[in-house]
């Protein structure tokens, strides 16, 4: 806190980046350097299905496939040494048992010393980008394989 910022003034500024964070859009999910769920928004409770309750003080293993556990640890390397991940792609798992693809924005939490003590991880949701994506190639495959002409105009001709 600055030192010159009246009490107030920081409570206000405090309780309206936790109510940012609380109704994003994104699932926004801090943890220990230990992987130790220490928050949960609103948003990770829609993606993944575990209540705020069900999660902090759990292991982030509680969303993470068996087969990319690996992930984690380059994760919080990274973390570690004070870099930022961005756009990072993988697949995390919801209660439900539904895998769900993500592109996660990570980043290090710092105490008032500068020491980092944690992490703070955005996700966002990109099934309908990928299902997206995956249509066009079929598409694209069909076009590129066809014995006809397939021509295309503008609607000008």
């Amino acid at each position: 806190m600055n030192e010159s910022m009246p009490l107030w003034v920081a409570e206000e500024r405090q309780a309206l980046l936790a109510a940012i964070v609380d109704y994003s859009e994104d699932a926004i999910v801090s943890k220990t350097l230990d992987g130790i769920i220490t928050s949960w928004n609103h948003a990770a409770v829609s993606l993944f299905g575990y209540q705020e309750s069900e999660a902090i003080g759990r292991h982030i293993s509680l969303i993470i496939p068996p087969d990319r556990l690996h992930e984690e640890d380059f994760i919080i390397n990274e973390i570690r040494n004070g870099r930022k991940i961005q756009h990072f792609q993988t697949i995390r798992k919801a209660k439900s048992g539904q895998y769900i693809p993500l592109s996660l924005a990570i980043s290090p939490i710092k105490n008032a010393a500068g020491v980092i003590i944690g992490a703070s991880k955005i996700a966002r949701d990109i099934s309908k980008q990928k299902e997206a994506a995956e249509k066009q190639g079929m598409l694209a495959a069909i076009v590129n394989n066809s014995d006809d002409a397939i021509v295309s105009k503008t609607l000008e001709g």
